[in-house]
């Protein structure tokens, strides 16, 4: 009886894999999705937001290896489990961004940052590198809801100062 249920659990989250549930079954055991807590904050903007861009005060880092997750091309870096900030989207957005900037940051040092965004939908969006070592994660016609969004540091045990930037434009 011990045997079929082992054997049961194993079929079960073969199908789990196969279908395409491992990635969000790897990333729930790292991260914290869809909560109400951040490290920077929260804020809820409608399509066409002013001021643009929205600037919040960040640092980079974390102790869980976001490659080590599955979540795709791209993704990598050192996060926290709980996002760094909430954006919750009232509406549809053909022209969102989220970036992060870090005055004098060089590839592949302790200034070095990445992004990881996950969209209202369970899509995983990652980058490291599009301005120099300052990620960009492009989420156009994603429409209205939770966007949780990681600042990660692309060397373990490292954080650095910098801006995460809201914009449409």
């Amino acid at each position: 009886m011990k045997k079929a249920k082992v054997l049961g659990l194993a079929g079960l989250l073969g199908v789990l894999v196969v279908s395409g549930f491992g990635h969000e079954v790897a990333a729930q055991a790292g991260l914290a999705i869809g909560g109400s807590a951040s490290n920077y904050g929260a804020r809820t903007l409608a399509p066409g937001f002013v001021p643009d861009p929205v600037a919040i005060r960040v640092t980079s880092g974390g102790n869980i290896n976001v490659s080590s997750l599955g979540l795709g091309a791209g993704c990598v870096g050192y996060v926290t489990r709980q996002p760094d900030f909430i954006l919750h989207m009232t509406g549809d957005s053909s022209a969102l961004s989220v970036n992060v900037n870090v005055p004098g940051a060089r590839a592949v040092s302790p200034t070095d940052t990445t992004l990881v965004v996950n969209d209202p939908h369970g899509g995983w969006h990652c980058n490291d590198d599009t301005n120099g070592a300052n990620p960009r994660v492009e989420l156009h016609n994603l429409g209205a809801g939770q966007y949780d969004i990681w600042i990660g540091a692309y060397q373990a045990n490292t954080r650095a100062r910098g801006t995460l930037n809201i914009t449409e434009l």
